[in-house]
C-alpha cells in the first residue's frame, strides 16, 4: 500500500512540474520595439497573431529608439526583450554584460543617413564644419555620423554634435535647432518632404551596413530558452510574409505606425529582411567599440569579447543556416 501510494504521489508530482514547465514555457515576452520601419517583421507577426498560435503572450512597449528601449531593459528591468541596433549593443557593453543578442531580423547599407539644410551654406559634406548636427547619441545614427565625417575628411570636433531622441530630429531639423541630422528611416524622408527643397540627402550609401537585433537579458534568456525558440519562429513566418508578399507588408506597418505610404514604399527595397548571425555582427561591434575608445565616449580601453553578448541557441534551432559566426 506504501508503495501504491508513493506511486501516486511521484506520479503528481511529475504531473506538477510537467504544467509548471508547460506554464513557463508558453509565457510571456514583454517587448520593447522601436516605432520605425526596421522591426517590420514584428508588426506583421503582431497583425498577422502569429504570436498566439505559438502559444506567447507578447506584449508590446513601444520606443522611440532602440537605444532607449535598450536602456530601459538595463536600467528599469521591466523590459525582457528589446529591438534594437549595434550601437547601444556596443556602448553598455563597456559596463555590464547581462543581455545577449537573440538573433538579426534586418540589415540594411542605406537606412541611416544624414540630411542638411541648403539655406544654412551646406551643399556638400565638408560644409559641415562648424555646423550642429542633430543626433541620437548612443545610437548607430551618432555611429554613422562619425564614420561620416571621417570619410569626409572632418572630425567631430569640427561640428557641434546636439542629441535628440529620433523621433524629434525631423522638427529639429525643420525649427532651424540644427543645421543637419544623422538618423534613420523614415525619419530621413520626413525631414525631407517637410523641408522641400531646402533640404540635400548628403551621398553616403554603401558606407555602412546596419544591423537591427533583438537583445534579451542574459536571465530571460536562461529561463526561457524555448519560449524564444518559438519567438524567432514568429518571426521567420513574418519575414517569409515581407519576402512575398510585399504590398501587403507595406500595408500592415504604414497602418501600425501611421507612416505616408509613398515614403515607405519609396525606401522599402533599402532593407533585407531575414534572420541572421553572421560575423559581420562580431566584426561590426568590435570596430563600433574601438571607434568609441579612439574618441573618448568610453573611459574603458579594451574592447569586450561580443561572443560573450550572442545566444546562438534559438538561432540554431530555428535556421541554423543563418548562424555563420566563427567560434
Amino acid at each position: 500500500m506504501k508503495i501504491i501510494k508513493l506511486s501516486v504521489a511521484l506520479y503528481v508530482i511529475a504531473i506538477l512540474l510537467a504544467t509548471d514547465t508547460y506554464a513557463q514555457e508558453k509565457g510571456e515576452i514583454i517587448l520593447g520595439v522601436e516605432t520605425s520601419i526596421l522591426p517590420s517583421p514584428v508588426w506583421v507577426a503582431e497583425n498577422k497573431r502569429y504570436f498566439q498560435e505559438e502559444g506567447l503572450n507578447v506584449k508590446i512597449k513601444e520606443f522611440g529608439s532602440g537605444r532607449s528601449a535598450l536602456k530601459t531593459m538595463l536600467t528599469e528591468g521591466n523590459l525582457d526583450m528589446v529591438t534594437c541596433a549595434q550601437t547601444p549593443v556596443m556602448f553598455n557593453s563597456f559596463t555590464r554584460n547581462d543581455y545577449a543578442i537573440i538573433a538579426g531580423m534586418v540589415y540594411s547599407d542605406n537606412d541611416v543617413k544624414v540630411l542638411a539644410r541648403q539655406d544654412k551654406g551646406i551643399a556638400k559634406a565638408l560644409d559641415l564644419k562648424g555646423k550642429k548636427v542633430g543626433t541620437t547619441k548612443g545610437s548607430t545614427g551618432h555611429y554613422f555620423l562619425g564614420l561620416f565625417l571621417v570619410y569626409s575628411g572632418i572630425s567631430f570636433p569640427d561640428v557641434k554634435v546636439a542629441d535628440f531622441e529620433a523621433t524629434q530630429l525631423t522638427q529639429a531639423l525643420v525649427d532651424g535647432l540644427v543645421d543637419a541630422i544623422s538618423t534613420w528611416e523614415p525619419h530621413i524622408m520626413n525631414a525631407k518632404k517637410s523641408l522641400g527643397k531646402k533640404a540635400i540627402l548628403l551621398s553616403s550609401k554603401g558606407l555602412f551596413r546596419e544591423d537591427f537585433y533583438f537583445v534579451a537579458k542574459k536571465d530571460f534568456v536562461k529561463n526561457n530558452p524555448d519560449a524564444l525558440k518559438r519567438f524567432l519562429k514568429t518571426i521567420n513566418r513574418a519575414e517569409k510574409v515581407i519576402q512575398k508578399n510585399k504590398e501587403e507588408a507595406i500595408n500592415i506597418v504604414c497602418q501600425r505606425l501611421n507612416l505616408n505610404r509613398e515614403i515607405v514604399t519609396s525606401i522599402w527595397n533599402e532593407f533585407n529582411f531575414e534572420l541572421f548571425l553572421d560575423q559581420s555582427t562580431l566584426t561590426t561591434l568590435e570596430n563600433e567599440a574601438r571607434w568609441a575608445i579612439r574618441n573618448k565616449l568610453t573611459d574603458r580601453t579594451k574592447v569586450p569579447n561580443y561572443l560573450n553578448f550572442i545566444y546562438l541557441d534559438a538561432m540554431e534551432a530555428v535556421k541554423p543556416e543563418g548562424v555563420t559566426i566563427i567560434r
